[in-house]
């Protein structure tokens, strides 16, 4: 079984179902917070808060259960060949003129 890496440029379900916790999260608040003050019976907050945390549990098992089909794995760049310029490496830092007194 191949692993999966996530790809940002890549359109399969698992990729674009990777940035949906922070939405399904923010519409959880939105409901709870809109029932709390219609003053539904049973959905004070203070009860009804557990809520968020089911939710994240059930968009972590989306996301690690959704289709993987048409899935793009990032590219790799490979090594610089003959006529390629090498990445530059960062190097030391210079030397600095300021002077220490100890």
């Amino acid at each position: 079984m191949e692993t999966y890496q996530y790809n940002r440029a890549c359109h399969c379900t698992r990729c674009r179902a990777r940035h949906i916790t922070g939405p399904v999260v923010l519409m959880t608040l939105g409901v709870l917070f809109l029932l709390d003050n219609f003053g539904v019976y049973g959905a004070d907050f203070e009860r009804t808060w557990p809520l968020i945390l089911i939710m994240i549990g059930v968009v972590k098992v989306f996301q690690n259960t959704a289709s993987t089909e048409e899935h793009v794995p990032p590219v790799a760049f490979p090594p610089p060949g003959p006529g390629m310029p090498a990445i530059p490496q960062p190097g030391p830092p210079p030397p600095s003129n300021e002077v220490r007194n100890v």
